[in-house]
């Protein structure tokens, strides 16, 4: 009876009615999907993500961009041929124009592929562009903050683990000094079987991690982004223009974009060239003989250069107008001692040993000869490390090798293979899986027929390679023509494609060594492209002449532009900042 009357108290307190329930549980719904939908739409900085409607435009908050630029992200589709796929957010920095009117917007890359656009954003590049143009620097797929990013690994450590003291960090190492000793390819057999080995480790662990989210990193799905961000921000109409530097990505990129497109596009500058017939149509152990076609000459310079400094500015020099071919000997032994037996170095920034095919070579994220032979004003710091390592202390050449690549935020990683993968063309059949044989046979005929020196050490140095073990491929490959008509020439430099295109392109040769014009910055180069975007196309095949002291006296001030007026000596410093933007971003 109590426990009756005790329920009967409690349920004597008047009920909502069956109506105002159904009231109540609408009103809730209702504000939960409102607050969803402001969720889906509301900054990732309030919501922890991007908005994921196709078109939309993120911006971040200043705080979070780099100064006097906005920046974002932009919703593209993941793949334009499926729109079951879902989306992918570009990362966006803008630069906006400070002069009226505003002609437009030029997209912006720096090579690799792996190299961040959003850096390119600057005052500086604005400088040399014109500052009438809105600067857009993006993110390719793959890359940086742009989302999927090419992520393998677990870390950075990881990565860095895995290529350590291997092939990958040490480069192929043989004796040059004779060409026709048959033990030369037996040794780079032996050498490929291991980078095979790591390249298809490398493939199954970007498998397990990534799967099908591989499929969209290929040139001609950005080429796409580019197409779908111009007509965004300049609209349906409007024409698309384009900056790209380095050999490897931006002056791909470039390439692509102006064959696929040509109806699109407007002003377009690529610097720094690779051959795009080459890169799509050949597996990547084809692409180096052509990459090193003026690789000795280079040499060449840079040792003579060297010897007219003399010892006080070039250390390898042991006098001043010492002969070069005994510098080149010198080093050629140096060389040859180190492919018999590794120098040991215990203490770099880790414990290790040098070999020939790492101090000969050029490496992915850092600078050993080869690379330091793209970039000039890292002359005098080599010479140093060279004079250290002949008189036994490889010190600072080990340390440029061994120094761990940076943790990034967020973390990616093998970008390049995540792009050359899908760009180059994939084996048509078992017979034409590259093997062991075939790469050692590639290096030899290069050493033979181009590059001495350096024929075997630019394949590890450009991380390709392996792509038969890619897990995946595009939704679109382009091979070609490349002999698209343009309504307004590009400016280029780069004599294949002005071979190919014709009166659809200028060449512009700065006369000097470097990767892109910017190595060796001049007001001839720079002024020619700032011309050009703003509508004067100058003659093909103009030249510009360079004045650069490779090796300064240390005891002496520099005034190499003393002689310069001020509009020029701008000009001059804002270019070698856009030098150091796209070396930082390639090694990202």
């Amino acid at each position: 009876m109590g426990t009756w009357n005790q329920s009967s108290k409690e349920t004597s307190t008047p009920r909502p009615s069956h109506r105002l329930w159904l009231k109540w549980l609408t009103s809730a719904i209702a504000f939960l999907l409102i607050f969803a939908a402001f969720r889906s739409e509301a900054p990732s900085y309030l919501s922890g993500r991007h908005p994921r409607k196709i078109g939309s435009v993120h911006w971040l908050p200043a705080s979070q961009c780099n100064p006097d630029t906005e920046c974002g992200s932009v919703i593209v589709p993941k793949d334009y041929f499926d729109p079951s796929a879902g989306t992918a957010s570009i990362a966006i920095a803008r630069f906006k124009a400070t002069k009226q009117p505003r002609k437009g917007t030029v997209f912006l890359n720096p090579g690799g592929p792996g190299g961040s656009g959003t850096r390119l954003a600057t005052q500086q590049l604005a400088d040399i562009i014109g500052h009438d143009w809105d600067l857009m620097g993006f993110d390719p797929r793959g890359i940086n903050r742009t989302s999927p990013q090419v992520a393998c690994f677990e870390s950075m450590n990881d990565l860095n683990f895995f290529g350590a003291n291997t092939v990958l960090e040490q480069g192929f190492t043989v004796r040059s000094s004779n060409l026709s000793d048959p033990a030369i390819e037996a040794q780079l057999v032996e050498q490929s079987r291991q980078f095979l080995a790591l390249k298809k480790s490398q493939a199954m662990v970007c498998e397990k991690s990534m799967g099908k989210e591989l499929r969209n990193m290929g040139t001609a799905t950005v080429v796409r982004d580019i197409d779908f961000m111009a007509k965004l921000f300049d609209g349906p109409n409007g024409k698309i223009h384009y900056w790209g530097a380095s050999y490897e990505s931006g002056s791909i990129l470039g390439a692509y974009l102006v064959n696929m497109l040509p109806h699109r596009v407007g002003f377009v500058v690529i610097d720094g060239i690779a051959d795009p017939v080459n890169w799509s149509t050949e597996p990547s152990h084809k692409w180096p003989i052509n990459w090193l076609a003026s690789t000795e000459k280079t040499y060449r310079f840079y040792l003579q250069t060297c010897s007219k400094a003399g010892p006080e500015a070039c250390p390898l020099a042991r006098y001043t107008d010492e002969p070069y071919e005994e510098l080149v000997a010198r080093l050629e032994d140096f060389f040859n001692e180190l492919a018999l037996a590794p120098l040991p170095v215990p203490f770099a920034v880790r414990p290790g040993f040098l070999t020939s095919g790492a101090a000969r070579g050029k490496h992915s994220f850092c600078c050993l000869l080869l690379m330091y032979l793209e970039r000039p004003p890292q002359w005098a710091e080599s010479a140093l490390a060279f004079a250290q390592a002949l008189a036994g202390n490889g010190t600072l050449l080990f340390n440029k090798l061994a120094t761990p690549r940076e943790a990034h935020s967020p973390h990616y990683d093998l970008v390049r293979l995540g792009v050359t993968c899908l760009d180059s063309p994939p084996p048509a059949s078992p017979a034409e899986v590259p093997t062991p044989e075939d790469l050692a046979d590639e290096f030899v005929r290069t050493m033979r027929t181009v590059s001495p020196h350096f024929g075997a050490s630019v394949s590890v140095g450009e991380p390709d390679g392996g792509c038969q073990y890619w897990p995946v491929r595009g939704p679109e490959r382009f091979a070609g023509p490349w002999n698209a008509t343009l309504a307004w020439p590009m400016l280029i430099s780069g004599l294949r494609i002005n071979a190919l295109m014709g009166n659809s392109t200028r060449l512009i040769i700065q006369d000097g060594p470097g990767h892109c014009s910017t190595a060796i910055a001049t007001p001839c180069t720079q002024k020619l492209v700032r011309d050009y975007y703003a509508g004067m196309l100058p003659e093909n095949g103009t030249m510009c002449d360079t004045t650069y002291d490779f090796f300064p006296d240390p005891s002496e001030p520099d005034t190499s532009s003393v002689t310069l007026d001020a509009e020029d000596r701008k000009l001059l410093e804002s270019a070698r900042v856009v030098d150091k933007i796209l070396q930082d971003a390639r090694r990202a």
